[in-house]
């Protein structure tokens, strides 16, 4: 019992350390397309300074201590991972672009703002480069929300995790619960989190058309409200300077190829 508990110890001095120091040492948490342009950036947790280990020989105790560490770590290494992903180049993505717009119809519905989401839709219609500008300035707007959105979803999974953690190792062997680790990787994504936003949103609109429902948001649902609201005006001000500068060039350029009487 004191042997795990100093392992337990032991594994959260290390996440605070590396949570809190840069580390040269630690591989970066992003794979699967580093310096691949137009790729996208998949999370995968770094398991090479884990202080518990699986064999053959793992107990269901020792496969428990495992699995703990993990999520433990994961969760950690996934909040940098998103941090660190606001930074990165940009990609075109369908069922990113998809899932703002169904934020936005959310939106307006609940909130009753269309003439807001039509013009925010519109501001992120397209394949550009101000598209993915556009996208950007949504994303970093709502980022808090959308963390939170991806801690939302992967806290739901780690409860199924839980209750396979009571099963004996044959019934939830390495393969299994490796399977499940990949999942869980796989759901730190800004996509999932953007999905929780309007399960949020969805719910507030279930709540107003049945209202003897309760009604707690996940989300700050306020929040993601005023912030589109605010976006998409500043977005719409950015897009009508840059209308008004080109208006002015070809006028410029119009007045200077005019022949000379």
């Amino acid at each position: 019992m004191k042997k795990g508990i100093l392992i337990v110890s032991k594994a959260i001095i290390l996440t605070m350390l590396t949570g809190c120091v840069s580390n040269p040492m630690l591989p970066n948490y992003l794979n699967a397309g580093q310096g691949v342009e137009g790729k996208s950036l998949t999370f995968k947790t770094n398991t090479n300074r884990f202080i518990t280990s699986l064999n053959n020989k793992s107990t269901k105790e020792s496969r428990n201590r495992y699995i703990d560490e993990f999520i433990l770590q994961s969760d950690m290494q996934c909040k940098s991972y998103l941090t660190a992903s606001q930074n990165k180049p940009k990609v075109s993505s369908l069922s990113k672009n998809e899932l703002y717009m169904n934020i936005f119809d959310t939106v307006s519905s609940v909130f009753g703002i269309k003439y807001i989401t039509d013009t925010a839709k519109n501001m992120l219609s397209g394949n550009s480069d101000a598209q993915l500008e556009n996208q950007k300035a949504y994303e970093q707007a709502l980022s808090p929300e959308i963390y939170r959105g991806v801690e939302i979803n992967r806290e739901r999974y780690v409860q199924k995790i839980k209750q396979k953690q009571k099963l004996p190792i044959k019934k939830y062997a390495s393969v299994e619960f490796k399977q499940d680790m990949l999942t869980y990787d796989k759901q730190c994504n800004e996509d999932y989190g953007l999905i929780e936003i309007n399960r949020a949103l969805k719910a507030m609109q279930n709540h107003i058309n049945q209202p003897h429902q309760s009604m707690k948001p996940s989300i700050n649902i306020k929040a993601v409200k005023e912030k589109v609201e605010k976006v998409t005006k500043k977005v719409q001000a950015k897009e009508k300077k840059v209308q008004e500068k080109k208006k002015q060039e070809s006028k410029e350029n119009n007045n200077s190829i005019k022949p000379n009487k």
